[in-house]
């Protein structure tokens, strides 16, 4: 084949799971082959075996699916992270790294459960399509463009609602209260991304903020989240299930923290301008304690802020071993709207760890679904470094935490009934008001609608009030579907019971971001992270000693 696909310039510098990108130069591209053989000679071969294929193959093939092929599993040979990017999926990074686009403006909530899928609108951002054309928190859509979406992914959801700007899409909506569908045609605009959904007060002085991963405008979220935490005496970073993103914005977010000067992360690879440090510029805005959560699927950006925070003795990382992902790729455009991520450089935390768990001997499917299983190297084979304060710390395979905390494993009672799609349909049935009276007294029953009235205040979380008579209404309603309990399991499993029903109700009511901190008051990592503040301070303020002996952490998986 021609030169169709030569590199016309290298995109943008960033860092991603399964990608991770950093720019160069383009005058450093080209490089000898190693083998004897004229390259030329081996595009022959290609070329040659393509048109025998074109002419020959029983069936008709397209050459951009043959050759887009072979150039992604070439790719494919070298390592994980090296990739090629057809015109969709290239589009979609594009998107992604600049933080914006075309939609209608509405966060959703999916439910993915055996009898289909429920798509819930969350609060529709301010001055969006969705916003102007009365979209509300708590409607249900059903279809998109005339079709039901019961059984469309997530993924199908989504792109089906994007499109180009200025071009309308017609949905059907389910509102609660209301008894026929709403059909509504909204035009499509530019909207923007967010990367960090949570920031608030956990517990009075102790700030929250999930960051789920690093575009353009993370950094400056971080900081209008900040501002609005005010008095904060500790905070809780959560990284967790954060697939990376953008290398300059995960340095800048490592400059909230950190005193000027400091290494946060080193790249090295065989081009003098793949060959980099990157320090702070500015003294740290954050002088409290911190905490971070990190777990399997914390991956390259992410892992490259816990481990400069760690090996600085800035922040306590709690969870469970990070992804491994310390490969940096280039993004070059190619022509007809592709692209490719290529390795070209390896990163290192400030005390001179490699991260990148080993890949060899694995298949590709294997090393991205099973990263909760690596590394597979005995503890004696892991590269150990030393923090600032001389405490030990480990590559070759992640991130590990200081304290380690697996996350909560929902138990086959619970697996059971979110599977049924038990709290979502129960909770909107209680929002309708339209539950049989199950036998309550006029009394209870006046507690029961006062109780459905959800309330949110500045001293307690919002959701209705989970009386005996609702549970009541909750053991009649499986019954009523014919899903088989026992009363032990009921009692066994009561706070997940009453949990996810004040979750279901308000997450129609106020929106997930208030079910979230619902939600997040059952989970081990976070609730460890509290536990773990005292600690994080010690370490702060220590120069000398690790405080971590003190700390009574699980230790099976450190090695």
């Amino acid at each position: 084949m021609k030169n169709r696909f030569l590199i016309l310039l290298a995109l943008t510098v960033l860092l991603s799971s399964p990608i991770c990108w950093m720019l160069v130069s383009h005058s450093g591209v080209t490089s000898a082959v190693a083998d004897s053989k004229p390259p030329n000679e081996f595009l022959a071969n290609f070329t040659e075996a393509l048109q025998v294929i074109q002419q020959t193959y029983v069936e008709e093939v397209g050459s951009n699916k043959l050759v887009y092929s072979a150039i992604r599993r070439m790719l494919h040979r070298l390592d994980p992270h090296s990739n090629f990017l057809d015109p969709k999926d290239f589009a979609k990074l594009r998107e992604d790294q600049h933080s914006v686009y075309y939609g209608l403006g509405i966060q959703l909530h999916a439910l993915l459960v055996n009898r289909g899928r429920h798509v819930i609108v969350d609060h529709p951002i301010a001055g969006t399509p969705a916003e102007r054309k009365g979209l509300r928190l708590g409607d249900v859509i059903t279809h998109i463009g005339g079709e039901p979406i019961d059984n469309w992914t997530t993924d199908e959801v989504v792109n089906h609602l994007k499109g180009p700007r200025g071009t309308s899409v017609d949905i059907v909506l389910e509102r609660p209260g209301v008894r026929n569908p709403l059909h509504v045609t909204i035009e499509r605009d530019e909207i923007p991304l967010t990367t960090i959904p949570y920031a608030f007060e956990l517990k009075p002085g102790i700030g929250y903020v999930k960051i789920e991963k690093f575009s353009e405008n993370t950094a400056e979220e971080l900081n209008s989240g900040l501002d609005r935490l005010k008095g904060l005496s500790g905070l809780i970073l959560d990284l967790r299930d954060n697939p990376g993103g953008l290398l300059n914005q995960a340095i800048e977010i490592s400059d909230f923290f950190l005193h000027r000067g400091a290494l946060i992360v080193s790249t090295k690879g065989r081009l003098e301008s793949s060959t980099k440090s990157y320090k702070v510029l500015r003294e740290g805005k954050i002088q409290i304690p911190v905490v971070v959560l990190i777990n399997h699927q914390t991956a390259s950006a992410s892992e490259i802020v816990a481990g400069a925070l760690q090996d600085h003795d800035r922040a306590l990382i709690v969870g469970e071993r990070s992804f491994g992902k310390g490969l940096v790729q280039t993004v070059y455009t190619l022509e007809d709207n592709t692209g490719m991520t290529l390795t070209t450089a390896k990163y290192y935390t400030p005390s001179g760890r490699l991260i990148q768990r080993d890949y060899s001997g694995s298949s590709l499917e294997y090393y991205f679904l099973n990263s909760d299983d690596a590394p597979a190297k005995n503890n004696d084979a892991r590269q150990v470094r030393f923090t600032d304060a001389k405490r030990e710390v480990y590559g070759g395979g992640g991130i590990t935490p200081d304290i380690v905390e697996p996350a909560r494993k929902a138990n086959r009672f619970e697996a059971m009934l979110a599977s049924k799609d038990v709290f979502f349909q129960f909770g909107r049935r209680l929002l309708r008001n339209d539950a049989p009276d199950a036998g309550i007294s006029r009394s209870e029953d006046k507690n029961r609608e006062k109780s459905l009235r959800p309330e949110k205040n500045s001293e307690s979380l919002p959701g209705i009030e989970v009386t005996d008579a609702i549970l009541s209404d909750f053991r009649q309603f499986l019954h009523d579907r014919n899903i088989d309990f026992s009363e032990r399991e009921i009692e066994t499993n009561l706070d997940f019971i009453k949990r996810r029903i004040k979750q279901d109700t308000c997450i129609t009511s106020f929106g997930i971001k208030e079910a979230f901190k619902i939600g997040i008051q059952a989970d081990p990592q976070v609730m460890k992270a509290l536990e773990a503040m005292p600690q994080a301070k010690a370490l702060m303020m220590s120069g000398r000693a690790s405080p971590l002996a003190q700390i009574p952490t699980r230790q099976e998986q450190r090695p």
